[in-house]
């Protein structure tokens, strides 16, 4: 019985998870948004929403604690091993012009990232949305040029796949932008 075990094994070993989880998080956080599957997501999910917690909290420590800021960067970097992201996520380096991904979300509690289903007949199609092009695999065969669709239940069903993004800024924003979208469909 599994009480009180806590999380998906994902048929691997305990430091392979971590390291799943690390990579999963790091992609997420390079790229905005990743395409992999349901378990990985969920299982992601609250790992990279205690990052960005993590990282508002050393930046609201950033002017008058040093040693304060200095302990949260240490502490995101034990959890990422990626200095790129760490900058990333704080606005070091490069990424200081633009402002960190954790200055986006100062005015919000939680809720940093989002979960997005795929379809499982289309492959690169959002269920209910469309979010991508529907794939065509061509090939010949016995001299003719032929096409086929990439359709899941066909080529690997993908009804597994989600796509794992970070949600856009302040909320305020986001519902005025959804509203619109919402009435024109």
């Amino acid at each position: 019985m599994r009480h009180r075990m806590r999380g998906r094994t994902l048929s691997r070993t305990s430091a392979h998870r971590k390291a799943l989880r690390q990579n999963i998080a790091n992609s997420l956080f390079i790229y905005g948004r990743i395409v992999t599957t349901i378990e990985k997501a969920k299982e992601t999910k609250s790992f990279a929403e205690k990052i960005i917690t993590l990282a508002k909290k050393g930046l609201l420590k950033k002017d008058s604690d040093k040693p304060g800021y200095v302990h949260y960067y240490r502490q995101i970097f034990t959890q990422l091993r990626n200095i790129d992201v760490v900058r990333k996520l704080l606005g070091e380096g490069q990424y200081r012009e633009q402002g960190g991904i954790a200055q986006r979300y100062m005015n919000r509690n939680g809720g940093y990232t989002r979960i997005l289903k795929m379809s499982g007949t289309r492959l690169g199609v959002l269920a209910g949305s469309s979010f991508g092009k529907i794939p065509v695999l061509e090939y010949k065969m016995e001299g003719r040029d032929r096409k086929l669709k990439m359709l899941g239940r066909r080529l690997n069903d993908n009804a597994s796949q989600v796509v794992f993004e970070l949600v856009e800024g302040n909320v305020e924003k986001q519902t005025e932008e959804v509203k619109p979208a919402v009435a024109k469909a």
